[in-house]
Parts: C-alpha cells; structure tokens; sequence
C-alpha cells in the first residue's frame, strides 16, 4: 500500500522569518513583551507566594482554570474596564496562551463562508486562521498616512448581514494606535445591530502608560469575547496562560469542549504564579509602562540623529510601533543584514500583512537602549 504524503504545514511567516537566521541572534528590537521578571522576583512580591508554590499539588489543573486564578482575571478586567453585567469566575476560561484561545474561539465560531472583519496590518494567526476555515476576510486596511487609525465609517463600509465576527485588537499589534472609549462604543453597538460576534484581543491593554480613554463594556454584550494573556503588558511570556472572558455561557461550554481535546488543562505551576502576577498587577505594570515610556524618549532621540534613515509614529498604547526605514534594499534583505552583521533581530512589517519598508519595533524590554546603540553602529558604518 502506498504511504499517504504528509500534509505540508507552513510555519506563521514571522517565525519562520526568524528560524530562516542562520546567524546567532543576540537580542530582538521586535520582541512583542514587556520587560520579564524572573521567578524569585515575581514570587517575592506576594506576602507568602512562596508558600503558595511549596504547597502546590503537582496534579491536574481544573479544565477551566483554578478559581481563584478566574477571579483574579475577572477583577483585573474591572479594573481596566466599565462593565455594568456582574462577572465573576465562571465567565472565565483558561488556555495555555492567547493564540490557543484564539484558535478555539475560531474553530468555534466560523464556518466555510462566514465574513470576518479583520484590522490589517496584525498578527498573522487573526487573518490566516480564518481564511484556512473557508471564510471571507474584510480587512481594514491602516495606512501611515492615517496615523494607522481607522474609524467607524470603515468598519460599516465592509459589514453586512454575512458578517459572523469583528476582530479588535488594541492597543494594536504592530501599529502601536487605539480604539478608545468612543470608538469602542460604536463598535459595540454595530455588532449588536448586526447580531454578530465580537472579539477584542486586549493582550496590551494594561500598557496604557498615556492615560488614555481605552476602557470600553464589551463584554455587556453577549456575544462578545475578551481575550488577554500574561505575556505582553505583564511581560511574563513564561507563563503560558491566557484566557477568555465573556458572559455568553453556550460559548464558554463550547470553547472548553475544544480545549479539552488539544491542551486538556493548564500548568497548575502556570496558574499559580500568574494567579499571584495578577494581585500583584499594579505594581508589574507600573514598572513596565515607565519603561515603555523611557524606551520611547530614546527612540525619539535616536530618530533625531537619523531623520534621513528612519521615520515613525510612536505608539499611543501598548509596546509596539512601525518604523520605516529608508533603504534601496527590500525590508528582509535589510533585516538579514542587520542580523547577520549585529547579532539584532528586526521583523519586517511584510511579515504582518504590511506592505512598504517597515520593520516593527518593540519597546518593552529594559535592554532596549543598548540594543540601538547595535542599530546605531550599523546604520552609522
């Protein structure tokens, strides 16, 4: 009997952009996270987490996640938020990151043919997911010249009585602009005049350092979900938890029945230490928002010297801006160079669905500064 071929299986193109380095890589200006704290650090912010660690069973988690954790979501979701619908830690579920959650809400929601409004440019898996499913994207299209915003004409301009989901995300990855309050309001309201379902990927929300109007009440809606994770604005990317919040109880069931047949359950040594991040979250963010501000001062200083090499718009919220670069070199030949020459790794846009000479810029991480001067020398050579 003839062995059946593999189905070929490509990797999103921004990892594959990085597994293609044959050169060693010893730092990232891309990196989407915070800055990361280690686990002593983490553990010595809570009065007694260390004896909350010693006294873990190393059994299974609960399928939904643990119960104190889910109410540490449901309150750190409050505190960011104006919800008027009472939450509490059944509207919550676990999973073991953000994109397995999103690949479940997908997997639940669409079908062949469904139309999906999508924010382009963005990453990948929010596009890509729902196009391998057999529906039909509309994308929203940010441009440079916009500032990399969009309003509500351009949402009601692509949906209509087929539209099954609106896909948000903001602070936007990797353009660095928001929806606020406002605009989140008619956004709100247009998913429930279509009846269609709402996705708010609020992984960076926390990161919101300029004070601005990012609450919003989505999840008074009943078909709205709510994603995050504690690997951006908490900048704990070693913890491999994310989760869904939302008061629709028919597609938290449905959400849990898909995950018990890819992760079954989370680390319960995951859970425990982001259960403990997440009463410690005022103080992770703080820290980390004052050093997304302080790293975006010295980009603003390192575009004054090289005006005529790098242009930018820096980012209203989150850890995340498009730079473009003034090359006669395509983007990913350029990066390569860099790469190959400094050790610095740079992801060009066009891995996120951007066309033009971008490179997108993170600005989480407290050893940003040195990592320009590796930019600096390169440019300047």
């Amino acid at each position: 009997m003839a062995s059946k071929l593999l189905i070929q299986r490509e990797l999103p193109a921004h990892i594959q952009f990085t597994q293609s380095l044959s050169c060693p890589i010893e730092g990232s200006l891309s990196d989407s996270t915070a800055h990361s704290l280690t686990l002593e650090q983490l553990v010595q912010m809570s009065a007694n987490g260390f004896d909350k660690l010693n006294a873990l069973e190393l059994t299974y988690a609960p399928l939904k996640g643990s119960a104190p954790l889910r109410t540490a979501i449901v309150n750190f979701h409050h505190q960011l938020n104006h919800h008027q619908c009472p939450l509490n830690e059944d509207n919550v579920l676990t999973f073991c990151g953000a994109q397995e959650a999103l690949s479940a809400i997908y997997q639940c929601l669409l079908q062949p043919d469904d139309e999906i409004i999508v924010v382009t440019p963005n990453y990948p898996s929010l596009s890509n997911m729902a196009e391998k499913s057999g529906c039909i994207v509309k994308p929203i299209e940010l441009s440079a010249l916009k500032n990399w915003q969009f309003n509500i004409e351009d949402v009601k301009a692509r949906i209509s009585k087929k539209t099954k989901l609106i896909v948000i995300n903001s602070p936007h990855n990797p353009t660095g602009s928001i929806i606020d309050s406002d605009l989140a309001e008619q956004i709100l309201l247009l998913a429930k005049a279509y009846d269609c379902y709402l996705l708010a990927d609020d992984v960076s929300q926390a990161s919101n350092y300029n004070n601005l109007a990012l609450s919003h009440r989505f999840l008074d809606y009943d078909k709205a979900i709510v994603v995050s994770v504690m690997s951006k604005s908490f900048g704990l990317a070693g913890i491999r938890i994310g989760w869904v919040v939302s008061q629709n109880k028919a597609i938290l069931k449905q959400l849990l029945a898909i995950k018990s047949l890819s992760s079954i359950c989370c680390s319960a040594i995951d859970e425990r230490l982001a259960e403990i991040a997440l009463q410690q979250s005022e103080k992770i963010i703080a820290l980390n928002n004052q050093i997304i501000k302080t790293n975006i001062e010295h980009f603003n200083a390192f575009i004054q010297t090289h005006s005529d090499i790098f242009q930018w718009h820096p980012p209203q919220a989150g850890l995340l801006s498009l730079v473009e670069v003034n090359t006669e070199q395509p983007i990913e030949l350029w990066a390569r160079g860099l790469a190959e020459q400094t050790g610095l790794l740079v992801l060009p846009a066009c891995l996120f669905g951007q066309a033009g000479q971008y490179f997108r810029l993170g600005l989480g991480k407290n050893n940003f500064k040195f990592l320009l001067t590796k930019l600096d020398e390169y440019v300047s050579s």
